[in-house]
């Protein structure tokens, strides 16, 4: 089976959450819904990969190669504990 990587929603809502944004500040700056972001952040539908690069890239400030590896290694994590 193939691996393709964390979802979307996971990296953007660990990432926010490390710097320090709020879910309305995001929507805010890449101007669209709160609600779309936040069903991201639930994993209730997914963003497209681009969408999450400039977010990661544009707004974060992060490398979107970081975010993926910060996100593996909460996955793994959460796989180990429990």
């Amino acid at each position: 089976m193939r691996d393709h990587g964390p979802h979307g929603g996971l990296i953007l809502k660990l990432i926010r959450e490390r710097i320090g944004f709020t879910q309305e500040q995001v929507a805010e700056m890449v101007d669209i819904p709160l609600r779309t972001y936040q069903r991201w952040e639930a994993r209730q539908s997914e963003p497209e990969f681009g969408t999450v690069f400039v977010i990661c890239e544009c707004v974060f400030k992060v490398e979107l190669l970081d975010a993926i590896t910060i996100a593996r290694e909460y996955e793994s994590e959460r796989k180990r504990a429990g």
